[in-house]
């Protein structure tokens, strides 16, 4: 089409190309300032080569602003020459139970010691503090008024499918509160000569370095809440359950270190986060996280229930294994005392009581082995929510208060 002014006049986005390109074919014309600088002895410098000028770089900081990321390579303050196998929160060891057996040498009882059963079967809970424990429930698992985005569910038929995604509370926060409610009901019930004893600690971190068959294992684990006492729990006679005369799983052909994730940046020390000339520095019972969506297996399958004790064991382990170093020196490996600690596990509706006892961290000794008493998961409900609109808790066990009153007054 030929340009014409009538075009023109109609299409004004041609004519300002038109005109864009005209002046950006415009040559400067000399005004003559240069020459007279010249003239009167003043150099003239041409400004792209002040410009190249090198100057040192200055780092200030702005309030508010973030550092850069450190860099994951061997520039990092931890970097370490020599890999290790690290495992964390949100690992599950592949074989569950029976790796953990055979990696930390520790003999497993499908039961809680016989005194602990005694003390349950002797406990009674009174009848209101029975209902104020139903209204905690319902008050941390109901009524409380976070309101953020929930767990992503999949259909397993259709696994590519996403649900739309709700609003409620999160799952971290369920764990927090039922767990705050449950030690809150055992002071009630301890009365205050127990509760002068005990303290709560929360997100305690655990470091404990090992070596395996001259492969480095290091544990870096966290407790979300810990009771700690004035005094440790006593430890049980190994001449009654005999751990030696049990026989630890073979894994052959799988390595006792499978699955767990190898890095190269790691802190290799250890750790315990209570200060020993603390009075109420003694290990009592670890409560422990197990969200869904924070755990998960390293081959993308669903975790399984043997995974999820299997992490309860190592997370025992760890805190034993921590404290018995801060006592007894970095180097030692037969403990002259035992060292017992509970632990409590769940994900706000399953809960799952073990005892650890720690006789030895000479992980490949056949003359002492550790013990693990474990109980069946029990579940505090079958259901707990709005149904029709109304605030309900179905099947509510009374039990779980009653196991986890006893371990608070152990």
């Amino acid at each position: 089409m030929r340009l014409t002014n009538t075009l023109l006049r109609q299409h004004i986005g041609f004519f300002f190309k038109k005109h864009w390109l005209q002046q950006g074919k415009r040559v400067p014309n000399s005004t003559g300032a240069e020459e007279e600088i010249a003239a009167r002895g003043i150099t003239v410098i041409d400004p792209s080569e002040v410009l190249k000028e090198q100057r040192p770089r200055e780092d200030f900081k702005i309030p508010g602003m973030l550092p850069p990321p450190i860099a994951l390579d061997e520039t990092h303050p931890l970097w370490q020459a020599e890999p290790a196998y690290v495992y964390g929160d949100t690992n599950v060891l592949l074989e569950g139970v029976r790796q953990t057996q055979s990696l930390l040498n520790t003999v497993v009882y499908d039961d809680l010691p016989m005194k602990i059963e005694e003390k349950v079967e002797q406990t009674k809970i009174t009848s209101q503090l029975d209902r104020s424990m139903q209204q905690a429930v319902l008050s941390a698992l109901v009524f409380d008024t976070e309101q953020v985005k929930t767990a992503i569910v999949k259909v397993p038929d259709r696994p590519a499918y996403k649900l739309p995604r709700t609003y409620g509370i999160s799952e971290g926060r369920r764990n927090q509160l039922i767990l705050s409610k449950l030690v809150t009901h055992c002071e009630r019930f301890a009365g205050r000569p127990v509760n002068a004893n005990r303290k709560v600690v929360f997100n305690a971190r655990f470091l404990v370095p090992l070596v395996k068959e001259s492969e480095r294992v290091l544990l870096n684990v966290k407790a979300e809440s810990m009771i700690i006492s004035h005094e440790p729990l006593k430890p049980l006679e190994t001449s009654v359950y005999r751990p030696l005369d049990a026989e630890l799983p073979n894994l052959f052909p799988l390595k006792e270190t499978v699955s767990i994730p190898v890095q190269n940046i790691y802190d290799w020390k250890n750790n315990y986060p209570i200060s020993r000339n603390y009075k109420l520095s003694h290990p009592h019972t670890i409560l422990i996280h197990c969200s869904p969506s924070d755990v998960k297996n390293a081959t993308e399958l669903p975790v399984s229930r043997d995974q999820i004790e299997g992490r309860t064991m190592m997370k025992a382990f760890a805190v034993a294994a921590a404290r018995a170093r801060q006592l007894y020196g970095e180097e030692v490996k037969t403990l002259p005392n035992p060292i017992t600690v509970q632990a409590v596990q769940t994900d706000s509706k399953t809960f799952h009581f073990s005892v650890y006892q720690l006789n030895t961290l000479d992980l490949g000794s056949t003359t002492e082995r550790n013990m693990w008493f474990r109980k069946a998961p029990l579940d505090l409900y079958s259901q707990c929510g709005y149904i029709v609109g109304k605030p309900t808790l179905e099947d509510y066990n009374k039990d779980v208060l009653r196991h986890f009153a006893v371990f608070y007054s152990n």
